[in-house]
């Protein structure tokens, strides 16, 4: 139940507000991926997202994530070689299958990413006044914590984390 005692309803001032505040977060956010953008396209970015989180997987696997064609999904997977950021190599499961893991440069590519974000995020913190940060971090512990069960009761438990959701959104 919400401040005005109804189930799943807030008055459209409130919607308007909160999103425009979860804009500025986003906006934020996103600010540090655009500097990259000349690095890596928004696909790649999503590719070794997921290349990532599953530390080693099949083109399949990775196609179906990515919502891709396996002739596309190949075609990116090339381009990721090329640049030295994925290597495939033989699954130790099944010698028939190629797997894809990041190479060290992969990986240090979305380190970079992520320190730029937190730098990102940083600079615009250290502008609150420290109550505010405090009250920051607990709205956004609430606003985690009910979105959690909302995708919970959406979609039962998924495997990903909201950094990982966002980062494939915002890539």
């Amino acid at each position: 139940m919400n401040d005005h005692g109804e189930l799943g309803h807030i008055d459209p001032a409130t919607g308007a507000a909160v999103e425009g505040m979860a804009a500025a977060l986003v906006a934020v956010w996103a600010y540090s991926r655009h500097s990259a953008a000349t690095q890596v396209s928004s696909i790649q970015l999503q590719a070794l997202l997921t290349i990532e989180r599953h530390q080693r997987i099949n083109l399949a696997r990775l196609g179906e994530a990515l919502g891709a064609l396996p002739s596309s999904t190949s075609r990116l997977c090339d381009r990721l070689e090329a640049t030295g950021w994925v290597r495939r190599s033989v699954s130790p499961d099944d010698r028939r299958e190629l797997t894809l893991g990041l190479t060290p440069s992969g990986t240090a590519l979305l380190d970079q990413l992520r320190d730029e974000r937190h730098a990102d995020l940083a600079q615009v913190i250290d502008e609150m006044p420290p109550e505010a940060r405090k009250a920051l971090m607990r709205g956004l512990r609430a606003f985690t914590a009910a979105a959690d069960r909302v995708s919970d009761q959406r979609m039962g438990h998924a495997d990903d984390t909201w950094t990982t959701i966002a980062g494939r959104y915002l890539a």
